[in-house]
């Protein structure tokens, strides 16, 4: 199974935005902030294509040795609802 990190945006109004990316212990690994006129440099630098660009966002954090190669980024739900059945008892 590969390591996961989650995607949690926080704030995302009237051009703030902050979101931050988190591994599985829930140890902020990455952060994301507008500038002060709302631009995101990572979008700006063609990284990503929007701010849900999950995608664009993991080959980054890759490329950076962020996270490794076999990780795996996941919106908010996805990442906590593989969180939970990682950390559930097994069947008897």
């Amino acid at each position: 199974m590969s390591t996961i990190y989650g995607h949690f945006v926080n704030l995302d109004e009237r051009g703030d935005y902050y979101a931050d990316v988190r591994d599985a212990n829930e140890n902020t690994v990455f952060e994301i902030r507008a500038n002060d006129d709302g631009s995101i440099d990572l979008i700006e630098d063609g990284y990503m294509t929007h701010s849900q660009d999950l995608e664009g966002l993991e080959e980054y954090l890759k490329e950076m040795e962020i996270i490794p190669m076999e990780a795996e980024l996941l919106d908010r739900d996805s990442f906590e609802t593989r969180l939970d059945a990682m950390s559930a008892p097994e069947p008897f």
